[in-house]
């Protein structure tokens, strides 16, 4: 893939990490387009829609976790930003689940249900953000507000109080001045405490560096302590809830090898990015995530919270994986 990162409207790249310049250098995410919903896929989600509104949840006890990152409006001329939704599809999605009988807990209070062994009620859902970006709090944080919706926002702690984008940011803007800086630019302290005084978000941990962690568990272990230090030194928070970086399994960017490291670390669950709803069987340290953008609607979320975008996942994978019948003699 080609990197486009190098532009003159993009801010200078910073000489070393703030606050660590001891530490590796993140190399910066090659840029690339949003990305577009493939038909088949668009005909899975119907399908799921449509499954979800005749029979509902197909799964009564379990729950799921959204993972949202960006909110930030569209600028017409310029290319969609990644990991996003505007935040007119923020609210739609959120108030429609909403009308559709969901109930938004936060992620601490599902933890206290799991570890008393106490059944959650249907149609609970969580909603986590990921990184820590300004837009959170400029953007985010009034709908959550306005729908009272209680969120967790996973911070990248090396970036807190930067001025330039997060290295793992591949938007084809991430620091251009083509386009609102509240877009691409992290969180600060400040704003951090101003989104806790909110009573409606939680802080977690997403590591120090948001670095590529596979095959490296020291490093990961020690990324992840110096970010929980931070959490506590500058939000008195102890023991926080985790999101890996990246997360996904068949790629090595989540497991029990790092969950086991989670665990060493002392946070309070380590979530992946699997699509997958939770159960009450399921291990905090394994916990998956369903990712919620742009071509998602409160129908899609709906059927994504219901299980059924699952069931069809695997009905696919066993069609593709059978074997092909022996030829006719």
């Amino acid at each position: 893939m080609n990197d486009h990162s190098t532009t003159s409207n993009l801010s200078p790249a910073r000489s070393h990490p703030l606050g660590d310049p001891a530490a590796p250098l993140v190399p910066p995410a090659p840029r690339r387009p949003a990305r577009e919903s493939k038909p088949i896929e668009q005909v899975f989600r119907k399908v799921a829609v449509g499954l979800n509104t005749i029979f509902g949840p197909c799964s009564r006890e379990a729950f799921g976790i959204l993972m949202y990152h960006r909110v930030t409006d569209v600028i017409i001329g310029q290319p969609r930003p990644t990991w996003n939704v505007t935040p007119a599809q923020l609210e739609e999605q959120l108030s429609g689940l909403l009308r559709r009988g969901f109930q938004a807990w936060p992620l601490q209070r599902v933890l206290e249900y799991h570890e008393k062994g106490q059944a959650l009620p249907s149609r609970v859902f969580v909603v986590t953000f990921d990184d820590g970006f300004q837009n959170n709090l400029t953007q985010a944080l009034p709908i959550l507000k306005k729908l009272q919706i209680p969120a967790t926002i996973f911070l990248a702690t090396r970036y807190l109080d930067s001025t330039q984008p997060f290295p793992s940011d591949d938007w084809f803007l991430a620091g251009s001045t083509n386009v609102p800086a509240e877009s691409w630019l992290p969180l600060t302290t400040a704003e951090c405490l101003r989104l806790r005084q909110s009573g409606l978000i939680e802080l977690g941990a997403h590591t120090h560096a948001h670095d590529d962690y596979r095959g490296r568990p020291e490093y990961l272990l020690a990324d992840l302590r110096h970010c929980v230090k931070i959490l506590q030194e500058k939000f008195g928070i102890e023991r926080p809830t985790f999101a890996l970086p990246y997360g996904t399994k068949y790629n090595g960017f989540a497991g029990p090898e790092l969950s086991e490291v989670a665990r060493k670390a002392g946070v309070r669950c380590c979530l992946n990015t699997e699509p997958e709803l939770v159960t009450r069987r399921s291990d905090p340290f394994d916990w998956s995530r369903m990712f919620a953008g742009d071509i998602d609607t409160s129908g899609t979320l709906a059927a994504k919270l219901g299980g059924w975008l699952s069931v069809l996942r695997r009905i696919k994978k066993l069609i593709v994986n059978s074997p092909l019948p022996p030829p006719a003699e």
